[in-house]
C-alpha cells in the first residue's frame, strides 16, 4: 500500500511540476476584421512576441502572467500596402511602435484534464492609450510541452483615441469597431 501511495505521489508530483513554469510565446496567428462603406476588411498580425506564467498554487496550478507585445508595423493587409499605410498612420507607429497586452488580474483559470478556461483582465496599449481590458481564452496543453489559447474580442478604435481611417478624401470610411481573433501557442 505504501508503494503505491508512493507512486501515486510521485505521478501527482511530475504532472504538477510538468505545468509550471515561463511559457514563450512560439506561433501566433493573430487576425483583425473590419468593416467600411466599402467592403469588409482583413488584416494580420505577422510579429508578435510574449510569455505566459503558471506557477503551483492553493488548489493546483494559477495564471500569474500574461504579456504580448506586438510589432504595429507587421500588421499586413489583404487588401495591400494602401490599407496598411492608413492602418499604420492611424495607429501612428512611427511613435508607438508596439501594442502590447499586460495580465492585472486574472478573474478566473480553471484546469480539467487537458482544458484551460480563463478570464482576465490587462491593460491593453494601443496607438499611447492604455485601457482596462477584459479577455476570455479557451485553452488546451497539449503533449509535446506547449500551451495554445484561443480568443476574440471586439474593440473601438475610438476607445484608444483612434480616429477609424477614412480613404479617398472621405468618401469610404472604416467602422469604429473591430474584431482582434487570435490562437497562441507558448512554449516551456
Amino acid at each position: 500500500m505504501k508503494v503505491l501511495f508512493m507512486l501515486l505521489l510521485l505521478c501527482a508530483t511530475f504532472f504538477t511540476i510538468k505545468g509550471q513554469g515561463v511559457y514563450k510565446l512560439q506561433g501566433a496567428k493573430i487576425h483583425i476584421t473590419g468593416t467600411s462603406t466599402l467592403h469588409n476588411w482583413l488584416a494580420e498580425i505577422k510579429k508578435t512576441t510574449g510569455k505566459v506564467s503558471i506557477a503551483e498554487g492553493e488548489g493546483g496550478l494559477k495564471l500569474q502572467d500574461v504579456f504580448i507585445e506586438i510589432d504595429a508595423n507587421s500588421i499586413k493587409s489583404e487588401k495591400g500596402s494602401v490599407m496598411e499605410n492608413n492602418i499604420y498612420s492611424a495607429l501612428n507607429t512611427k511613435k508607438y511602435p508596439s501594442i502590447t497586452f499586460q495580465l492585472s488580474k486574472v478573474n478566473s483559470f480553471t484546469i480539467t484534464g487537458n482544458e484551460i478556461s480563463a478570464s482576465v483582465r490587462g491593460n491593453l496599449t494601443v496607438a499611447g492609450t492604455s485601457k482596462a481590458t477584459d479577455l476570455t481564452v479557451k485553452g488546451k496543453m497539449k503533449g509535446n510541452g506547449e500551451i495554445e489559447f484561443t480568443g476574440s474580442k471586439k474593440l473601438k478604435m475610438t476607445d484608444f483615441n483612434i480616429k477609424p481611417p477614412t480613404f479617398m478624401f472621405g468618401a469610404m470610411k472604416t467602422g469604429d469597431e473591430v474584431e482582434i481573433s487570435f490562437t497562441v501557442s507558448f512554449k516551456n
